[in-house]
C-alpha cells in the first residue's frame, strides 16, 4: 500500500520539499561556502544550482496543482539556519548528505503516491505524465549529491535510509 494515500499528505510533502529546496538546501551551502572559502567549491556550485533547478520544478507543481506555495517554514521542519562554523569540511558534508538523502528519500515516497491521489492533484494524464518525470529527475539528481557528499566526506559515514 502506498505511504501517501490523500491529497493533503501529497500536497503538504510538496510544500516541504520546496522549502527545503528553496530555503534550507540553499543556505546550507551557502553557510557551507562561507566557512570552506575555495575548498570544495566546485562541489558546492553542483549542489546549489540543481537545488535551484528543484524548487523550480517543485514550485511550477504547486502553482499546477493550485497548491499555495510556502511563504515561512512548513509545519515539521526546523526554523533554524546551518551552523557550519568551526567545522570541518568532512562535517559540514556529511550535515548537507542528510538533506540529499532525506530529499532522495522524499521524492520517492511521491513518485510511490497512490496514483488516485496524483490524479487528483493534478487532473490530467499529461500533467500527471510530466510531474513523474520531473520527480524521477530530482531522484536521480538527490542520488548523485549524496554521492557528492559522500565522496567528500571519505571514510566515515553514518547514513540512515
Amino acid at each position: 500500500m502506498p505511504a501517501i494515500n490523500d491529497k493533503t499528505t501529497l500536497e503538504n510533502l510538496l510544500q516541504k520539499m520546496y522549502w527545503i529546496e528553496a530555503e534550507m538546501e540553499q543556505l546550507g551551502t551557502w553557510e557551507a561556502r562561507i566557512e570552506l572559502m575555495d575548498e570544495n567549491i566546485d562541489a558546492l556550485e553542483i549542489l546549489s544550482h540543481d537545488s535551484d533547478k528543484h524548487w523550480s520544478i517543485i514550485k511550477k507543481w504547486l502553482i499546477r496543482s493550485n497548491t499555495s506555495i510556502p511563504e515561512s517554514t512548513p509545519p515539521g521542519l526546523q526554523k533554524q539556519a546551518f551552523d557550519f562554523e568551526d567545522m570541518s569540511a568532512q562535517e559540514m558534508f556529511r550535515t548537507i548528505m542528510k538533506y540529499e538523502i532525506l530529499a532522495k528519500n522524499v521524492y520517492e515516497d511521491i513518485k510511490g503516491a497512490d496514483p488516485g491521489v496524483i490524479k487528483q492533484l493534478l487532473h490530467s494524464d499529461e500533467d500527471i505524465s510530466d510531474f513523474l518525470n520531473d520527480i524521477d529527475q530530482l531522484i536521480k539528481d538527490e542520488e548523485k549529491h549524496a554521492s557528492i557528499c559522500k565522496r567528500i566526506v571519505g571514510g566515515y559515514q553514518k547514513i540512515m535510509y
